[in-house]
């Protein structure tokens, strides 16, 4: 499994502990038979900080572990050009944009796509600052800002940030974690109803460390959005497609290649796919320069 994707590799973990292979807390990574100095020059910061966590040395331990949220492959929408969002001077690359990767990405892809659309982006963002000039601030938008900030500030309910943040990551786990169905996806949005309806009570308090609390606020309510566009848009993706995995439809369907689209108040919609245009496919499938003739190699 060392060279599967990260999909499969989840999924068997899941079904270990699901099926009760596994252990206390998960399943077991042994890398012990590797060499000690090739774990340390390979993995140094996880060899570090699983001694000073848990002063537990990987050279000679197995270690716990199960499947957790890792990465977003989806996000706000944008032109595939630009990666503007539909909003004029709002861009977005990277984890906040939508699915670059498709249903599954591969290991170090990410960092690729912020090179690319970083100056993309930049190019982009300059050449519409360029012909702005001065833009004044929307007096609307800062007071529905100010009032949002000090709604959370003056607030005398009893629902703090960090509780209702970790209730929705025990919920998406839950219900919309390795592996989905029609019943548990609609359980999580039932459940996601109820922390909705508690967010007016949540109340944020700085204290002498500063705003920190005021910050988890913000990031809470962007969660529940960011929640329920994942729930329910898996609830319409009714086939299994890389690391999503529904056991009631466990099948690929080929209709489905494409995106969900969610939009606040308008629910879920589908975007197929679009082929690359014909001029892209000489780049594809292009011979990689693999010679050494006048290079320096190490």
């Amino acid at each position: 499994m060392e060279l599967s994707t990260r999909d499969r590799v989840a999924l068997a973990n899941y079904t270990e502990i699901a099926e009760g292979r596994g252990s206390e807390n998960g399943g077991v990574l042994d890398v012990s038979h590797l060499p000690k100095e090739q774990i340390r020059s390979k993995l140094p910061r996880l060899y570090r900080d699983l001694i000073d966590l848990q002063m537990l040395d990987i050279t000679e331990t197995p270690i716990e572990v199960a499947p957790t949220a890792h990465y977003s492959m989806g996000g706000v929408w944008v032109r595939p050009e630009d990666h503007g969002t539909g909003v004029e001077g709002l861009y977005a690359i990277g984890e906040a944009s939508r699915g670059l990767h498709g249903a599954n990405r591969l290991g170090g892809n990410s960092l690729i796509e912020l090179m690319v659309y970083g100056r993309i982006v930049g190019e982009e963002v300059a050449e519409y600052s360029r012909a702005r000039g001065t833009v004044a601030r929307s007096a609307d938008a800062v007071a529905v800002a100010r009032a949002e900030m000090q709604g959370l500030l003056a607030g005398e309910g009893k629902e703090t940030p960090r509780r209702m943040q970790r209730a929705i990551r025990d919920l998406m786990t839950e219900h919309a974690g390795v592996v989905r169905s029609e019943v548990g996806l609609r359980a999580g949005l039932a459940k996601l109803a109820e922390l909705e309806a508690r967010l007016p009570k949540v109340t944020a308090y700085p204290d002498i460390a500063g705003f920190d609390d005021l910050a988890h606020a913000f990031d809470l309510l962007g969660s529940i959005l960011a929640a329920r566009a994942t729930l329910e848009c898996a609830l319409e993706r009714r086939e299994t497609r890389s690391c999503h995995n529904r056991e009631d439809f466990p099948a690929q369907d080929d209709a489905l290649r494409g995106n969900m689209v969610w939009s606040l108040g308008g629910g879920v919609s589908f975007e197929a796919a679009k082929e690359a245009p014909e001029s892209f496919w000489d780049l594809a499938y292009a011979a990689a320069d693999d010679s050494v003739d006048g290079k320096l190699v190490e």
